[in-house]
This record gives structure tokens, sequence and C-alpha cells, in this order.
């Protein structure tokens, strides 16, 4: 509620720039797709100010970035989850359709936050208003966040640290994406993290993600690859995967974006490096060294050019 309040505070310009910089230090860690969530202004007038950020975002910037509309992020001080819930379904998700300022609507599907039928609520609400449902689930405790998932038909679900196995086994059926971020547990000083060997014998196609937040400093994919490696025991194949074509699929954008293709964008990321067995074997560290977007170099030498 701290950075709520800061972020209420703060200025829809200040913002903006506060972002372009964090955005450009991204990119120079090969960073060429990312989805950015709403969440911390937890008011219609705030969560469309955040998303209205995106918005000049994407257009002023080369990367692709994917808008996820995350009102349902906490419970505001002196409400209810029923109350709250009520208001981002019949007034905050509307204004974000009618603004069209996000593509995928989030829900944060916890003990103490939205339960599994307030978070299958929402998620509804959002498709009814054309909004695709993705979901926080089962970060703290078993949760039920995975099923919902499931039933939701949510294209992925985020950290997954204590899912039902039976549930783990629908995705398969149901295609929910699993998106785990280790980085997440590293910086909360857990030691639980999400369970990466159950769901690769599954066959899900894992994702990974930086989970960029107040709570979790860690910009680059390749830092939380060095992560995944210990954390999830997840090898440099599975990263790669996890960290591309998998990532995209996470945002529906597979057919464009995640792996080199004709007919997909030449986003191409090339490493210092003798080995890709290096991609987790490592931290990050002075690893880049150009990036292209569209076939147009943006970072040279690990460092951004315009």
């Amino acid at each position: 509620m701290e950075t709520v309040n800061k972020t209420r505070q703060t200025t829809e310009a200040e913002l903006f720039s506060i972002s372009q910089s964090r955005l450009d230090a991204m990119i120079e860690c090969g960073t060429t797709t990312l989805e950015i969530k709403s969440g911390y202004g937890l008011t219609i007038e705030d969560e469309l100010k955040i998303l209205r950020v995106i918005r000049r975002l994407k257009r002023q910037n080369p990367c692709k970035i994917v808008a996820t509309f995350l009102g349902a992020h906490a419970i505001p001080n002196g409400t209810t989850p029923e109350t709250y819930a009520k208001m981002v379904t019949q007034e905050m998700i509307p204004a974000v359709h009618r603004a069209r300022l996000a593509e995928f609507c989030d829900v944060f599907c916890e003990k103490g936050v939205f339960n599994p039928e307030l978070s299958k609520q929402i998620l509804r609400a959002a498709s009814r208003n054309g909004l695709k449902p993705k979901i926080h689930a089962d970060q703290f405790s078993d949760s039920q966040g995975a099923r919902t998932a499931n039933e939701a038909g949510a294209i992925s679900a985020d950290h997954l640290v204590h899912p039902e196995s039976d549930e783990l086994a629908r995705m398969a059926e149901t295609s929910v994406v699993p998106v785990l971020l280790p980085a997440s547990s590293h910086s909360l000083l857990s030691t639980d993290y999400a369970p990466a060997r159950d769901m690769l014998a599954e066959k899900l196609p894992v994702a990974l993600g930086t989970d960029f937040s107040p709570s979790n400093w860690i910009i680059g994919q390749l830092t939380v690859a060095g992560v995944a490696a210990r954390g999830l025991r997840m090898k440099a194949a599975e990263i790669i995967r996890a960290i591309t074509i998998n990532a995209a699929r996470a945002l529906g954008v597979e057919h464009n974006v995640g792996s080199i293709m004709k007919g997909k964008r030449a986003d191409i990321v090339i490493l210092k490096i003798p080995s890709y067995k290096w991609v987790g074997y490592t931290y990050g560290e002075k690893m880049m060294d150009k990036v292209l977007i569209e076939g147009k170099e943006v970072v040279r030498e690990g460092k951004r050019v315009r």
C-alpha cells in the first residue's frame, strides 16, 4: 500500500519518465517483448493513469509491449474483497475496455486477497469486455489458483509456487502457460520455489518472468536465468525456451516473436559467451553484445543506441 500511495501521488509525466529509464535498462538486458501490468493505483483514475503511461511507452519504443490491467491486485484500505471486486467488475473493467488501454486482465487469487469465486467473477467480467484472462496463482499457499486458471481459461498463471498437482496435469489440456517467477522467491528470502521439474515432466510450456516490482528489483531475464538454474533446477535449454518462445505463448504472441523463423519479427539477441550453457550458469553480467528489434540494432556493445 505504500507503493500504491506513492503511485497515486506521482504525476503521469513523472511515471512515464521513471518507466522509460527502466525500459531502456530492460532493452539493454536483451528484452524485446514485455508485459507491463497496472495494479498500484486501485482506483479507476489511478489505474487508468498507469495504463495510459503504458500506452505512451508502447508508442515511443521499438520493443513490443503488452498491457495488462491488474486492478484486482490488492484490497484498498477501508473496503472488503467483495465490495472492491464489485467495483473492479462493474466500473474499472468497463472503463479500461472503453479506453482500449489493455489486452489482458489479471487477478491476485490468494488467501486474504481474492478467493477463487471472486477471481472467476472478475475474469468473466474481463472476458465479456474483450480482455483476455490471466491470474496470479498459488504464490503463498494452495489457494486453488491453478484450478481457477484452468476453469477460467486463463492464457497464463503466474507464480504457481504451491499448485495442486492434479491441476498442473490439467494445464496440458487447458493450454494455460505456467509463468514462473523465481526471482520473486529469491527477493522475498523464501526457500519455496515453483515445482518446475514437475511441470516440465508434464510437458508444460514453462515460461519465466522477472516479476520486476517494488519487492523484486530484477530487470533482466539473464539474471532470472541464473536464479532459475539454482532455485528451479532448470537446464540451459529449458531456460532459453522459457524466456523466448514459451514467454511469447504466455502473451499470445508466439506467432510473431519468440523464435527465429521466416515471417516473424527479427528480434535477435547476440551474447558474448562461448556456449548457450552459460545461460543460467552466469547471472548475465557483461554477456550482452547486440540487440536487434525488427532487424534494427537498438543495443550495441551492451549500450542502448537510437
